[in-house]
Parts: C-alpha cells; sequence; structure tokens
C-alpha cells in the first residue's frame, strides 16, 4: 500500500527547482560544495538544460579546478542560450588557462561587440598574445584601457602589457 500524497510508482518525485537552486547557493555561499553540486544535479536530472544549474555547476567545478567539467556545463549553458554573456566569459577563461587561445578567442568574440565591455578585450589580447599576434593584441588591449576602471585588480597589469 502506497503511503498518502506519495509519488505514483516508478515516477521520480517532482523537485521544487527554485527551492534546490536556492538551497545549492546556500551551500556554495558556506563553501559546502558537494552539497551545492548535490542540489544542481537534482535540477538538472528534471531538467538537464536548466541554464543557470548548469552555470552555477560550471562555476562550482571551476572553483574544484576540475576544468573538463566546468566546459561541459557551460557548453550546455551557450547551446541552450547562446547570449549568456557570463557562460561565454567562463568558457573563454577556461580555455585560455588551458593553453588553447585559438578556441578562447573564438569563444570570447561575441562579447567583444559590448561597448562597455573590457574583460573580455583584456583576455582577447592575451590569448593574441600566446598566438604572436601581437599588433592585433595591442588592439585590443588598448580597447580594454579605455574602458577599464583605474582601480580594477587587472589595471596594472593592462598597463604593463601597453607599455612593452
Amino acid at each position: 500500500m502506497r503511503e498518502p500524497n506519495a509519488p505514483p510508482a516508478g515516477n521520480r518525485p517532482r523537485i521544487d527547482v527554485r527551492e534546490a537552486l536556492g538551497l545549492a547557493a546556500a551551500c556554495a555561499k558556506r563553501g559546502e560544495l558537494e552539497a551545492a553540486i548535490t542540489h544542481l544535479k537534482e535540477v538538472l536530472g528534471a531538467a538537464p538544460d536548466h541554464e543557470i544549474a548548469n552555470g552555477m555547476l560550471g562555476g562550482i567545478y571551476a572553483e574544484l579546478k576540475m576544468p573538463e567539467r566546468a566546459t561541459a556545463c557551460y557548453e550546455r549553458v551557450l547551446a541552450t542560450n547562446p547570449r549568456n554573456v557570463l557562460a561565454r566569459f567562463q568558457l573563454g577563461l577556461l580555455q585560455l588557462n588551458g593553453g588553447r587561445p585559438q578556441e578562447a578567442l573564438d569563444t570570447l568574440r561575441p562579447n567583444l561587440s559590448d561597448n562597455t565591455e573590457f574583460l573580455a578585450h583584456f583576455y582577447s589580447g592575451l590569448a593574441l598574445l600566446d598566438l604572436r599576434k601581437p599588433a592585433e593584441a595591442r588592439a585590443l588591449l588598448q580597447q580594454a584601457a579605455q574602458r577599464m576602471p583605474p582601480d580594477h585588480q587587472l589595471y596594472p597589469q593592462l598597463q604593463g602589457l601597453l607599455r612593452n
């Protein structure tokens, strides 16, 4: 005999996606990353293409130094929403740090059209330096310098790159 209010036999219980995301965020904030992953996987079990859950999971995997898993999450976000600027930026950064500057450049390219943006310009410039294209790198780094606040932590590095 089934319990009252139990889900039908063979069906998974429905999860409250908002609640699971909130729990995941709270766990992550407390540094309980494994618990956060568990909640995010619950969401993704019910909705595999959930943009926020995939993005959060990508961020946790990146923090845990698991770039392959983080990359897969950010790629799922971009498959769902190619205009997700944050996922595009995070994926590009993973690619650049992983020694794949051309992939990073290709990934970050759509973010360069934002006239207020400076980080994609900065990291695209670094990718171009890795690709031994200093003139193209300088152009992007100069654009980054026009937009980056002088009190930004990367500003001294940017200025150093422009002096060389």
